[in-house]
């Protein structure tokens, strides 16, 4: 799609609407790919974006720096109204909360069936050993293993975590058994030892994540992730669990306002 440079206001309006026309196809852009597709000059596609983001129109990630439409702009899919919203609000907190820790912060969503992670804030202390953490973003991580699909788990009823492992031929009894037990811990805590997500990290980790609620239903989890040395989860839940149980509190509140 090519747009012929102009500096007339109407034109401005062409190319914004061209943005959130490729926006709407293409789900997720970043500034290079967007610079190709309207062949205009990236300084003005970056003005752009700042404009659209300025007006409530696109959200960039935090992880990605990806843009996307916002929530109030999509129309036809509820599910995926709902699930931009809850990034949106979340990822001031988010934010806020890997920089007041010094971890890693990342965010699920839950749609009853798997567990999609939507954001993940990175603080400057830990950027340098997290290059790709930002393909994270958008992967399905394991409700058995992973510390956010843990920390959901424990908030449904026993026949509906027997169905989930059923369909996810999770026949460990030991790991169910431990599945039982973070619902007495009040957290979700990742399986040591079990990668979660199809994309690696070059080092290992350690997580503990408390589960969401909007309005009395369960919509994923917030979790804290650090590199397995830096570390034991102990140490964490002692100098982090209230700081992670507030963010929660926050982001609750932020979706129901």
């Amino acid at each position: 799609m090519g747009i012929t440079a102009d500096s007339g206001g109407v034109r401005s309006v062409e190319r914004a609407l061209a943005i959130v026309e490729l926006l709407g196809e293409h789900q997720a852009l970043g500034l290079e790919e967007l610079h190709y597709l309207t062949a205009l000059p990236k300084a003005t596609v970056s003005r752009m974006l700042a404009t659209l983001q300025e007006q409530g129109w696109v959200y960039r990630g935090l992880s990605d720096r990806r843009y996307r439409l916002c929530a109030r702009r999509l129309f036809g899919d509820r599910q995926l109204r709902l699930k931009r919203q809850l990034v949106e609000r979340a990822a001031p907190l988010l934010l806020e909360l890997c920089e007041r820790t010094g971890l890693v912060a990342d965010l699920s969503s839950f749609d009853g069936e798997r567990l999609e992670v939507m954001e993940s804030a990175i603080p400057q202390v830990l950027r340098k050993r997290y290059p790709h953490n930002c393909q994270l973003v958008g992967q399905h991580a394991s409700l058995f293993h992973s510390a956010m699909g843990r920390a959901c788990l424990k908030e449904l009823a026993p026949a509906e975590v027997q169905r989930l492992a059923t369909h996810e031929r999770v026949g460990d009894e030991a790991l169910l058994s431990d599945i039982e037990a973070d619902g007495h811990k009040g957290f979700g805590q990742r399986t040591e030892g079990f990668w979660e997500y199809p994309v690696r990290l070059p080092f290992l980790i350690r997580a503990i994540a408390l589960p969401v609620r909007v309005e009395g239903r369960l919509a994923g989890s917030i979790a804290l992730h650090w590199p397995l040395d830096q570390a034991p989860v102990e140490r964490v839940l002692s100098l982090h669990l209230n700081s992670l149980a507030a963010t929660v509190g926050q982001v609750q509140h932020a979706l129901v306002n």
